[in-house]
C-alpha cells in the first residue's frame, strides 16, 4: 500500500461563505474516516488550501471528486508525495477559516512561507504550501493543549 500526501488550491465561487461548508466538512469526516484518509483544509478570501492524506487510491478518488465540486472553480494540485508519516494523524479534516481573526502569528507564518501578508495558496509552490500546512498544524495543536 502507497500513502501519499496531495495538495491543491481552488477558488470559491461568488458567495460561497465559511457557514456553507462547514455541514459539509461534516458529512465529508465520516466518509474520510472510513477511508482513512487525514488532512486539513484552509479557507480565506475566498480561496481554498487543502492537504489530503491516506490510501494512494482513496485519495485519488477524493480528489477528482472534490474537483468537479461545483462550488469551487481553478482547482490545481500544488504537490503529491508518497510518504512514510501523515502531518495531520488526529484530524479526519481539520478546518481552519482563515479569514476569521488572523492572528499576529498566523500573519508572520503566512508571510514567511509565501512571501506575502495575503492569503492566495494558488501562489504557493508545493514545498511552500506543505510547510505552511505543516507549522499552521502545529500552532493549532498548541491551542489545542
Amino acid at each position: 500500500m502507497h500513502t501519499i500526501r496531495l495538495i491543491y488550491s481552488s477558488e470559491a465561487i461568488d458567495g460561497l461563505r465559511y457557514a456553507d461548508f462547514v455541514s459539509l466538512m461534516a458529512r465529508a469526516e465520516a466518509s474520510n474516516n472510513e477511508q482513512a484518509i487525514t488532512g486539513m483544509l484552509c479557507y480565506g478570501s475566498g480561496q481554498f488550501l487543502q492537504a489530503l492524506e491516506g490510501e494512494r487510491s482513496a485519495v485519488n478518488k477524493l480528489y477528482h471528486e472534490i474537483a468537479i465540486d461545483p462550488r469551487h472553480t481553478r482547482c490545481q494540485i500544488l504537490s503529491v508525495d508518497e510518504i512514510a508519516t501523515r502531518d495531520f494523524p488526529e484530524w479526519s479534516m481539520k478546518i481552519i477559516d482563515w479569514s476569521d481573526a488572523v492572528t499576529a502569528p498566523r500573519k508572520t507564518l503566512l508571510l514567511k512561507h509565501s512571501g506575502s501578508s495575503q492569503f492566495n495558496p494558488s501562489r504557493m509552490s508545493g514545498v511552500q504550501a506543505a510547510t505552511f500546512l505543516r507549522d499552521l498544524a502545529a500552532m493549532e495543536r498548541l491551542l489545542l493543549e
